[in-house]
């Protein structure tokens, strides 16, 4: 394949794969509902695909065509990438205030993760046994924090009516026709699912030839312009976040998306393929992913918000970062 191609692919796969992962979202969620299902698996839907679908099907697909470091990178990436670019974006638009609670329970969860990660992988392989570890926590999660939010604060909410609370407060929500019939909305959902499938062999094909033509390693294409692209959806929602000063959804966003991305895309890619992993991940980039979500922690425990200076040194370290992975790959 040419090295045009790939960046067409590229460019083609992630613009397919951000509409597919709205489209499956947008209609799973309504399926759910049209089912019968309780609130609190809808809300588990929700979470678990909203914040991640993107980086849990690349990955996926990148582990099951061998690539597991691609996906190790995309995962630890991307985490990096939303504390680094998006957090720091948006609070440089607009002071993020903290909640005491978000600092004292949920962020250190995020780090939390980032121990277990570190701890399963640190005999060098990310193995099926550690990836099934890692599912298992995050459902327990998933279950807990649908439990502990959703049940006890709308306790009489119906999964539709979940599901537009959703919608009402997501700021880049795509508005797609509702009323469907349960025939159509399953037709839908699994066209999505097909569609996120497809996009994922198309990014994960040009970044795998990138990585060839420039003799750059998966890892270093996962953590830069995988992660990154990966990453767009959050950072576009940011952005509009802060400009409508929805602090909450913003801070909510990172740290579902970080916590899912540790425990769920990198559970997946143990359980699919078992992985060497690369050792410079090991003394760098996970030592850079939790030093990220440390600051983060600090920062919401003494000073109860992220400020615009704040903001501006955490996308100054993360653009050093990035280009210190770019000149050291050279």
């Amino acid at each position: 394949m040419s090295i045009a191609l790939a960046i067409i692919f590229i460019i083609s796969g992630f613009f397919l794969l951000m509409w597919s992962a709205d489209l499956l979202v947008d209609n799973a969620s309504e399926l759910a509902g049209r089912l019968g299902i309780s609130p609190l698996l809808v809300g588990i839907i929700i979470v678990g695909f909203g914040t991640s679908a993107p980086e849990l099907f690349v990955s996926a697909m990148a582990a099951l065509d061998d690539k597991g470091n691609l996906a190790l990178g995309n995962a630890l990436g991307s985490n990096i990438t939303n504390i680094g670019l998006v957090l720091g974006s948006a609070a440089l638009i607009r002071v993020l205030p903290i909640a005491s609670s978000t600092a004292k329970v949920d962020i250190p969860m995020v780090l939390a993760t980032g121990l277990v990660a570190v701890l399963v992988v640190i005999d060098g392989t990310l193995s099926h046994i550690d990836g099934a570890l890692l599912l298992a926590i995050l459902i327990a999660y998933l279950v807990w924090s649908a439990r502990s939010s959703g049940a006890s604060q709308h306790p009489q909410m119906t999964a539709e009516e979940l599901v537009a609370s959703v919608h009402e407060h997501d700021v880049l929500a795509v508005t797609h026709p509702k009323g469907k019939s349960t025939l159509t909305a399953s037709l839908y959902t699994i066209a999505s699912i097909v569609l996120l499938i497809l996009a994922s062999r198309i990014l994960v094909l040009g970044a795998t030839t990138i990585a060839e033509y420039f003799n750059v390693s998966e890892l270093i294409i996962g953590l830069t312009i995988v992660a990154i692209g990966t990453s767009l959806p959050e950072l576009a929602a940011a952005v509009a976040a802060a400009r409508k000063g929805v602090h909450d959804m913003i801070i909510g966003n990172i740290i579902g998306s970080n916590i899912f991305n540790t425990l769920g895309v990198l559970g997946l890619t143990g359980a699919l393929r078992s992985t060497a992993i690369d050792t410079s991940a090991l003394w760098r980039d996970f030592p850079i992913m939790l030093t990220f979500t440390v600051v983060m922690m600090l920062l919401a425990l003494f000073r109860r918000q992220i400020g615009r200076l704040a903001g501006g040194c955490l996308l100054a370290a993360y653009i050093g970062y990035v280009a210190f992975l770019v000149v050291a790959s050279v």
